[in-house]
């Protein structure tokens, strides 16, 4: 029975940390000006010289003026950018963002599966485990 609890403990940290990670973006470290932000169409994030991060879905030009898009919870918000306090401009590294999303869980199901496996006595064809 502490076996399946182990089991049980180690699956829902597993979960917690897919979830957790299923939502991870990697941004590039080079910054780039806002017009190639705004032809890139990916996920922007923007440090302003008074160190807040400001992270959108992409970036709009319209009449030589940038915007901000974001997507929250289906409402749609626009905010204008101050091109005189933008320090430093990443877009997304989608590469990367896949990577970390697909290989990083992948590593925690083979440790997981390991350890799951080390833990049943295969004397009895590891029928003694359950009930």
């Amino acid at each position: 029975m502490k076996a399946r609890e182990k089991n049980f403990k180690a699956m829902a940290l597993f979960f917690a940390i897919l979830i957790l990670f299923q939502s991870c973006t990697v941004y590039q470290s080079a910054s780039v000006t806002l017009d190639e932000a705004s032809k890139s169409n990916t996920k922007v994030r923007l440090k302003t010289f008074d160190n807040q991060s400001l992270k959108f879905d992409r970036i709009e030009v319209s009449n030589n003026k940038f915007f901000g898009i974001k997507k929250n919870s289906g409402d749609r918000s626009i905010v204008l950018i101050e091109k005189d306090n933008i320090e430093k401009i990443q877009v997304k590294d989608k590469s990367a963002s896949m990577i970390l999303t697909i290989a990083f869980p992948l590593i925690v199901v083979t440790a997981l599966l390991l350890i799951v496996s080390s833990n049943i006595d295969y004397g009895n064809g590891g029928l003694d485990q359950f009930p």
